[in-house]
Protein backbone atom coordinates (compact mmCIF):
# COMPACT_ATOMS: atom_id res chain seq x y z
CA UNK A 1 0.00 0.00 0.00
CA UNK A 2 2.83 2.40 0.96
CA UNK A 3 4.72 1.60 -2.24
CA UNK A 4 1.57 2.19 -4.20
CA UNK A 5 1.17 5.70 -2.76
CA UNK A 6 4.82 6.54 -3.57
CA UNK A 7 4.34 5.37 -7.11
CA UNK A 8 1.19 7.46 -7.43
CA UNK A 9 3.09 10.62 -6.37
CA UNK A 10 5.90 10.21 -8.89
CA UNK A 11 5.63 12.62 -11.85
CA UNK A 12 4.53 11.30 -15.18
CA UNK A 13 6.87 11.38 -18.19
CA UNK A 14 4.88 14.28 -19.62
CA UNK A 15 5.28 16.28 -16.44
CA UNK A 16 9.00 15.54 -16.39
CA UNK A 17 9.35 16.70 -19.99
CA UNK A 18 7.28 19.85 -19.32
CA UNK A 19 9.35 20.69 -16.24
CA UNK A 20 12.60 20.18 -18.10
CA UNK A 21 11.34 22.32 -20.97
CA UNK A 22 10.40 25.12 -18.58
CA UNK A 23 13.81 24.97 -16.90
CA UNK A 24 15.53 25.17 -20.28
CA UNK A 25 13.29 28.07 -21.31
CA UNK A 26 14.08 29.97 -18.08
CA UNK A 27 17.80 29.40 -18.59
CA UNK A 28 17.61 30.58 -22.21
CA UNK A 29 15.64 33.70 -21.21
CA UNK A 30 18.21 34.51 -18.54
CA UNK A 31 21.09 34.08 -20.97
CA UNK A 32 19.37 36.22 -23.59
CA UNK A 33 18.66 38.98 -21.05
CA UNK A 34 22.29 38.90 -19.86
CA UNK A 35 23.54 38.96 -23.46
CA UNK A 36 21.32 41.93 -24.36
CA UNK A 37 22.42 43.80 -21.23
CA UNK A 38 26.09 43.16 -22.03
CA UNK A 39 25.48 44.20 -25.64
CA UNK A 40 23.99 47.54 -24.65
CA UNK A 41 26.69 48.22 -22.06
CA UNK A 42 29.34 47.45 -24.66
CA UNK A 43 27.48 49.47 -27.25
CA UNK A 44 27.48 52.51 -24.95
CA UNK A 45 31.24 52.23 -24.50
CA UNK A 46 31.87 51.59 -28.20
CA UNK A 47 29.66 54.51 -29.26
CA UNK A 48 31.48 56.75 -26.83
CA UNK A 49 34.81 55.95 -28.46
CA UNK A 50 33.23 56.19 -31.91
CA UNK A 51 32.03 59.71 -31.08
CA UNK A 52 35.48 60.62 -29.80
CA UNK A 53 37.27 59.36 -32.93
CA UNK A 54 34.64 60.93 -35.21
CA UNK A 55 35.03 64.31 -33.51
CA UNK A 56 38.82 64.16 -33.81
CA UNK A 57 38.68 63.08 -37.47
CA UNK A 58 36.16 65.77 -38.39
CA UNK A 59 38.15 68.42 -36.54
CA UNK A 60 41.34 67.50 -38.44
CA UNK A 61 39.51 67.31 -41.77
CA UNK A 62 37.62 70.55 -41.14
CA UNK A 63 40.80 72.39 -40.21
CA UNK A 64 42.59 71.11 -43.30
CA UNK A 65 39.78 72.24 -45.59
CA UNK A 66 39.59 75.61 -43.83
CA UNK A 67 43.32 76.16 -44.36
CA UNK A 68 43.01 75.30 -48.04
CA UNK A 69 40.09 77.69 -48.46
CA UNK A 70 41.94 80.39 -46.57
CA UNK A 71 44.88 79.95 -48.92
CA UNK A 72 42.99 79.72 -52.21
CA UNK A 73 39.33 80.75 -51.80
CA UNK A 74 38.86 83.11 -48.87
CA UNK A 75 35.57 84.30 -50.29
CA UNK A 76 34.05 80.88 -49.54
CA UNK A 77 35.06 80.73 -45.87
CA UNK A 78 31.76 82.17 -44.68
CA UNK A 79 29.74 79.54 -46.54
CA UNK A 80 32.08 76.83 -45.32
CA UNK A 81 31.58 77.95 -41.71
CA UNK A 82 27.79 77.61 -42.12
CA UNK A 83 28.19 74.10 -43.54
CA UNK A 84 30.49 73.09 -40.69
CA UNK A 85 28.02 74.46 -38.18
CA UNK A 86 25.19 72.43 -39.70
CA UNK A 87 27.26 69.24 -39.79
CA UNK A 88 28.36 69.61 -36.17
CA UNK A 89 24.84 70.40 -34.99
CA UNK A 90 23.38 67.44 -36.88
CA UNK A 91 25.98 65.01 -35.54
CA UNK A 92 25.46 66.30 -32.00
CA UNK A 93 21.70 65.80 -32.21
CA UNK A 94 22.06 62.31 -33.73
CA UNK A 95 24.60 61.26 -31.10
CA UNK A 96 22.35 62.61 -28.34
CA UNK A 97 19.34 60.66 -29.64
CA UNK A 98 21.28 57.38 -29.99
CA UNK A 99 22.98 57.64 -26.60
CA UNK A 100 19.79 58.75 -24.86
CA UNK A 101 17.91 55.76 -26.30
CA UNK A 102 20.57 53.37 -25.02
CA UNK A 103 20.70 55.16 -21.68
CA UNK A 104 16.94 54.84 -21.23
CA UNK A 105 17.15 51.11 -22.01
CA UNK A 106 19.84 50.62 -19.41
CA UNK A 107 17.93 52.61 -16.78
CA UNK A 108 14.81 50.50 -17.29
CA UNK A 109 16.69 47.17 -17.29
CA UNK A 110 19.81 47.97 -15.34
CA UNK A 111 20.32 46.41 -11.92
CA UNK A 112 21.18 49.31 -9.63
CA UNK A 113 20.56 51.98 -12.26
CA UNK A 114 18.83 55.29 -11.71
CA UNK A 115 15.85 54.63 -9.41
CA UNK A 116 12.46 55.48 -10.88
CA UNK A 117 11.86 57.75 -7.88
CA UNK A 118 14.59 60.11 -9.10
CA UNK A 119 14.65 59.41 -12.83
CA UNK A 120 11.05 60.25 -13.68
CA UNK A 121 10.83 63.72 -12.07
CA UNK A 122 14.22 64.71 -13.51
CA UNK A 123 13.08 63.55 -16.94
CA UNK A 124 9.86 65.54 -16.46
CA UNK A 125 11.90 68.64 -15.62
CA UNK A 126 14.05 68.22 -18.73
CA UNK A 127 10.98 67.67 -20.93
CA UNK A 128 9.31 70.79 -19.54
CA UNK A 129 12.51 72.76 -20.16
CA UNK A 130 12.77 71.54 -23.74
CA UNK A 131 9.09 72.16 -24.40
CA UNK A 132 9.33 75.60 -22.82
CA UNK A 133 12.34 76.44 -24.95
CA UNK A 134 10.43 75.48 -28.08
CA UNK A 135 7.43 77.51 -26.90
CA UNK A 136 9.57 80.60 -26.28
CA UNK A 137 11.29 80.11 -29.61
CA UNK A 138 7.95 80.15 -31.40
CA UNK A 139 6.77 83.11 -29.32
CA UNK A 140 9.90 85.09 -30.25
CA UNK A 141 8.63 85.26 -33.83
CA UNK A 142 5.73 87.41 -32.62
CA UNK A 143 6.65 89.85 -29.83
CA UNK A 144 8.37 90.17 -26.48
CA UNK A 145 5.12 89.93 -24.54
CA UNK A 146 4.45 86.47 -25.99
CA UNK A 147 7.97 85.43 -24.97
CA UNK A 148 7.35 86.64 -21.40
CA UNK A 149 4.04 84.76 -21.17
CA UNK A 150 5.63 81.54 -22.44
CA UNK A 151 8.52 82.06 -20.00
CA UNK A 152 6.08 82.34 -17.07
CA UNK A 153 4.28 79.15 -18.17
CA UNK A 154 7.59 77.34 -18.53
CA UNK A 155 8.78 78.60 -15.15
CA UNK A 156 5.63 77.33 -13.44
CA UNK A 157 6.07 73.90 -15.01
CA UNK A 158 9.73 73.77 -14.03
CA UNK A 159 8.93 74.75 -10.45
CA UNK A 160 6.35 71.97 -10.18
CA UNK A 161 8.71 69.36 -11.60
CA UNK A 162 11.51 70.56 -9.31
CA UNK A 163 9.38 70.32 -6.16
CA UNK A 164 8.22 66.84 -7.15
CA UNK A 165 11.83 65.76 -7.72
CA UNK A 166 12.94 67.05 -4.30
CA UNK A 167 10.08 65.26 -2.50
CA UNK A 168 10.68 61.95 -4.28
CA UNK A 169 14.44 62.17 -3.72
CA UNK A 170 13.86 62.69 -0.01
CA UNK A 171 11.64 59.61 0.12
CA UNK A 172 14.19 57.62 -1.85
CA UNK A 173 16.95 58.65 0.58
CA UNK A 174 14.93 57.62 3.64
CA UNK A 175 14.02 54.26 2.12
CA UNK A 176 17.30 53.23 0.47
CA UNK A 177 20.31 55.26 1.63
CA UNK A 178 19.78 56.67 5.13
CA UNK A 179 21.11 53.57 6.95
CA UNK A 180 24.39 53.65 5.04
CA UNK A 181 25.09 57.37 4.67
CA UNK A 182 23.27 59.09 7.56
CA UNK A 183 25.93 58.39 10.26
CA UNK A 184 28.64 60.21 8.27
CA UNK A 185 26.43 62.79 6.56
CA UNK A 186 26.35 66.45 7.60
CA UNK A 187 23.00 67.89 6.56
CA UNK A 188 23.98 71.27 8.04
CA UNK A 189 27.05 71.29 5.81
CA UNK A 190 24.93 70.38 2.80
CA UNK A 191 22.37 73.11 3.54
CA UNK A 192 25.06 75.78 3.99
CA UNK A 193 26.83 74.64 0.80
CA UNK A 194 23.61 74.70 -1.24
CA UNK A 195 22.65 78.16 0.07
CA UNK A 196 26.09 79.56 -0.75
CA UNK A 197 25.97 77.89 -4.18
CA UNK A 198 22.58 79.44 -4.93
CA UNK A 199 23.84 82.87 -3.81
CA UNK A 200 26.87 82.51 -6.09
CA UNK A 201 24.61 81.56 -9.00
CA UNK A 202 22.38 84.57 -8.32
CA UNK A 203 25.46 86.80 -8.16
CA UNK A 204 26.64 85.44 -11.52
CA UNK A 205 23.24 86.22 -13.02
CA UNK A 206 23.10 89.72 -11.51
CA UNK A 207 26.63 90.59 -12.59
CA UNK A 208 25.88 89.41 -16.11
CA UNK A 209 25.12 92.07 -18.64
CA UNK A 210 21.78 92.11 -20.42
CA UNK A 211 22.77 91.45 -24.02
CA UNK A 212 20.61 92.77 -26.84
CA UNK A 213 20.63 89.80 -29.18
CA UNK A 214 18.03 87.98 -31.23
CA UNK A 215 15.99 85.80 -28.83
CA UNK A 216 15.25 83.14 -31.43
CA UNK A 217 18.91 82.81 -32.28
CA UNK A 218 19.85 82.65 -28.60
CA UNK A 219 17.36 79.83 -27.97
CA UNK A 220 18.48 77.85 -31.03
CA UNK A 221 22.17 78.23 -30.19
CA UNK A 222 21.42 77.29 -26.58
CA UNK A 223 19.73 74.07 -27.67
CA UNK A 224 22.64 73.26 -29.97
CA UNK A 225 25.19 73.97 -27.20
CA UNK A 226 23.35 71.63 -24.82
CA UNK A 227 23.12 68.89 -27.48
CA UNK A 228 26.80 69.19 -28.38
CA UNK A 229 27.92 69.13 -24.74
CA UNK A 230 25.64 66.19 -23.99
CA UNK A 231 26.98 64.25 -26.99
CA UNK A 232 30.61 65.02 -26.13
CA UNK A 233 30.03 63.94 -22.52
CA UNK A 234 29.72 60.36 -23.81
CA UNK A 235 33.25 60.52 -25.21
CA UNK A 236 34.86 59.63 -21.89
CA UNK A 237 38.52 59.08 -21.21
CA UNK A 238 37.88 58.18 -17.55
CA UNK A 239 34.61 57.27 -15.82
CA UNK A 240 34.65 57.16 -12.01
CA UNK A 241 32.57 54.63 -10.04
CA UNK A 242 30.57 57.16 -7.99
CA UNK A 243 29.86 59.61 -10.78
CA UNK A 244 32.10 62.00 -12.66
CA UNK A 245 34.19 61.57 -15.79
CA UNK A 246 36.94 63.13 -17.89
CA UNK A 247 35.49 63.87 -21.31
CA UNK A 248 36.48 65.27 -24.68
CA UNK A 249 35.89 68.99 -23.98
CA UNK A 250 32.20 68.44 -23.18
CA UNK A 251 31.89 71.78 -21.35
CA UNK A 252 33.39 73.83 -24.17
CA UNK A 253 30.13 74.36 -26.15
CA UNK A 254 28.46 75.68 -22.98
CA UNK A 255 31.39 78.00 -22.28
CA UNK A 256 31.35 79.36 -25.82
CA UNK A 257 27.58 79.94 -25.58
CA UNK A 258 28.02 81.90 -22.35
CA UNK A 259 30.74 83.99 -23.97
CA UNK A 260 28.59 84.66 -27.04
CA UNK A 261 25.11 85.24 -25.63
CA UNK A 262 25.87 86.43 -22.14
CA UNK A 263 26.04 85.12 -18.63
CA UNK A 264 22.32 85.51 -17.90
CA UNK A 265 21.23 83.26 -20.73
CA UNK A 266 24.16 81.01 -19.91
CA UNK A 267 22.85 80.41 -16.38
CA UNK A 268 19.60 79.01 -17.78
CA UNK A 269 21.32 76.83 -20.39
CA UNK A 270 23.88 75.45 -17.92
CA UNK A 271 21.19 74.66 -15.34
CA UNK A 272 19.25 72.66 -17.92
CA UNK A 273 22.44 70.82 -18.86
CA UNK A 274 22.98 70.00 -15.18
CA UNK A 275 19.62 68.23 -15.08
CA UNK A 276 20.51 66.36 -18.27
CA UNK A 277 23.71 65.17 -16.60
CA UNK A 278 21.59 63.82 -13.76
CA UNK A 279 19.87 61.58 -16.32
CA UNK A 280 23.08 60.47 -17.95
CA UNK A 281 25.47 59.90 -15.04
CA UNK A 282 23.12 59.36 -12.12
CA UNK A 283 24.48 58.98 -8.61
CA UNK A 284 21.92 60.55 -6.30
CA UNK A 285 21.52 59.66 -2.63
CA UNK A 286 20.09 62.90 -1.19
CA UNK A 287 18.21 65.90 -2.66
CA UNK A 288 20.79 68.42 -1.38
CA UNK A 289 23.63 66.31 -2.78
CA UNK A 290 21.75 66.26 -6.10
CA UNK A 291 21.61 70.07 -6.13
CA UNK A 292 25.33 70.37 -5.46
CA UNK A 293 26.50 67.74 -7.94
CA UNK A 294 24.21 68.61 -10.84
CA UNK A 295 22.29 71.91 -11.20
CA UNK A 296 24.69 74.02 -9.12
CA UNK A 297 27.91 72.33 -10.26
CA UNK A 298 27.05 72.85 -13.91
CA UNK A 299 25.10 76.07 -13.42
CA UNK A 300 28.25 77.88 -12.26
CA UNK A 301 29.86 77.05 -15.63
CA UNK A 302 27.95 80.17 -16.77
CA UNK A 303 30.62 82.20 -14.96
CA UNK A 304 32.87 81.48 -17.97
CA UNK A 305 31.14 84.30 -19.85
CA UNK A 306 31.24 87.00 -17.21
CA UNK A 307 34.72 88.21 -18.16
CA UNK A 308 33.35 89.08 -21.61
CA UNK A 309 30.97 91.57 -20.01
CA UNK A 310 32.14 93.31 -16.84
CA UNK A 311 35.94 93.36 -16.86
CA UNK A 312 38.71 94.95 -18.94
CA UNK A 313 39.42 91.47 -20.30
CA UNK A 314 36.38 91.75 -22.57
CA UNK A 315 38.63 93.45 -25.12
CA UNK A 316 40.77 90.33 -25.31
CA UNK A 317 38.57 87.34 -26.04
CA UNK A 318 41.28 84.72 -25.57
CA UNK A 319 42.28 86.01 -22.13
CA UNK A 320 38.63 86.43 -21.11
CA UNK A 321 37.88 82.84 -22.10
CA UNK A 322 40.87 81.39 -20.24
CA UNK A 323 40.17 83.25 -16.99
CA UNK A 324 36.43 82.62 -17.22
CA UNK A 325 36.86 78.89 -17.87
CA UNK A 326 39.25 78.54 -14.91
CA UNK A 327 36.92 80.41 -12.54
CA UNK A 328 33.88 78.42 -13.72
CA UNK A 329 35.48 74.99 -13.34
CA UNK A 330 37.01 75.90 -9.96
CA UNK A 331 33.50 76.79 -8.77
CA UNK A 332 32.27 73.44 -10.11
CA UNK A 333 35.14 71.72 -8.31
CA UNK A 334 34.14 73.37 -5.03
CA UNK A 335 30.53 72.19 -5.46
CA UNK A 336 31.67 68.59 -5.93
CA UNK A 337 34.07 68.83 -2.98
CA UNK A 338 31.27 70.04 -0.69
CA UNK A 339 29.03 67.22 -1.88
CA UNK A 340 31.72 64.59 -1.33
CA UNK A 341 32.69 65.96 2.09
CA UNK A 342 29.22 66.30 3.56
CA UNK A 343 27.27 63.51 1.76
CA UNK A 344 29.65 60.69 0.78
CA UNK A 345 31.69 60.29 3.95
CA UNK A 346 30.65 56.63 4.17
CA UNK A 347 32.47 55.92 0.89
CA UNK A 348 35.79 57.45 1.98
CA UNK A 349 38.57 54.83 2.35
CA UNK A 350 40.26 54.58 5.73
CA UNK A 351 43.57 55.58 4.12
CA UNK A 352 42.41 59.22 3.89
CA UNK A 353 42.80 61.47 6.91
CA UNK A 354 39.39 63.10 6.44
CA UNK A 355 36.31 63.14 4.26
CA UNK A 356 37.50 66.47 2.86
CA UNK A 357 40.86 65.03 1.73
CA UNK A 358 39.08 62.15 -0.01
CA UNK A 359 36.64 64.51 -1.74
CA UNK A 360 39.46 66.79 -2.93
CA UNK A 361 41.31 63.84 -4.42
CA UNK A 362 38.27 62.12 -5.94
CA UNK A 363 36.88 65.23 -7.62
CA UNK A 364 40.22 66.32 -9.06
CA UNK A 365 39.00 64.82 -12.33
CA UNK A 366 37.40 68.24 -12.96
CA UNK A 367 40.87 69.80 -13.22
CA UNK A 368 41.87 67.30 -15.89
CA UNK A 369 38.61 68.03 -17.68
CA UNK A 370 39.42 71.76 -17.46
CA UNK A 371 42.83 71.23 -19.09
CA UNK A 372 41.17 69.55 -22.09
CA UNK A 373 38.55 72.31 -22.35
CA UNK A 374 41.24 74.98 -22.20
CA UNK A 375 43.41 73.30 -24.84
CA UNK A 376 40.49 73.02 -27.28
CA UNK A 377 39.16 76.48 -26.44
CA UNK A 378 42.51 78.21 -26.89
CA UNK A 379 42.82 76.70 -30.36
CA UNK A 380 39.41 78.15 -31.26
CA UNK A 381 39.76 81.58 -29.67
CA UNK A 382 43.24 82.02 -31.12
CA UNK A 383 41.61 81.99 -34.54
CA UNK A 384 40.49 85.42 -35.71
CA UNK A 385 38.03 83.76 -38.11
CA UNK A 386 36.34 82.00 -35.19
CA UNK A 387 36.10 85.24 -33.22
CA UNK A 388 34.61 86.94 -36.28
CA UNK A 389 31.97 84.23 -36.58
CA UNK A 390 31.11 84.75 -32.92
CA UNK A 391 30.59 88.44 -33.60
CA UNK A 392 28.37 87.74 -36.60
CA UNK A 393 26.27 85.25 -34.62
CA UNK A 394 25.42 87.79 -31.94
CA UNK A 395 24.80 90.91 -33.99
CA UNK A 396 23.26 93.45 -31.59
CA UNK A 397 19.93 95.13 -32.17
CA UNK A 398 19.96 98.23 -34.33
CA UNK A 399 21.29 101.27 -32.54
CA UNK A 400 22.77 99.28 -29.64
CA UNK A 401 26.48 99.61 -29.07
CA UNK A 402 28.26 96.31 -28.64
CA UNK A 403 31.66 96.36 -26.94
CA UNK A 404 32.03 92.66 -27.64
CA UNK A 405 33.21 92.72 -31.26
CA UNK A 406 36.70 92.71 -32.68
CA UNK A 407 36.14 96.13 -34.24
CA UNK A 408 36.11 97.75 -30.82
CA UNK A 409 39.02 95.56 -29.83
CA UNK A 410 41.03 96.98 -32.71
CA UNK A 411 39.98 100.57 -31.96
CA UNK A 412 41.23 100.22 -28.42
CA UNK A 413 44.58 98.73 -29.33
Amino acid sequence: MFNFLLAAEEPTPDEIIAGAGQAVQDAVDTKIADAIDSLFKGLTSDLGFAILYTVVALAVLGLAVALLLYRFRRDRLKDYAKICFGVVAGLAIMATVFMAAIEFYQINNYEGGAPDATFKPILAFVCVAIGGGCLMGIASFFNKFAVKVSAVITGAGLLGAFIAAMVLMSQNYNENYSDRYAPDMSEVGLIVSVVIGILILIAIFVLGKKREVNNTRAIVYGAIAIAMSFALSYARFIHLPQGGSVTFASLLPLMIYCCMFGTRRGVVVCLIYGFLQALQDTYIIHPLQFLLDYPLAFGVISASGIFFERTPLRKNKLAAFIVGAIVAVVLRYVCHICSGTFAFGADAPATYSSFFAYSVAYNSFTIVDLAIDLAAGILLFASRAFRRQMDLAVQPAAGVEDDYSDENEENND
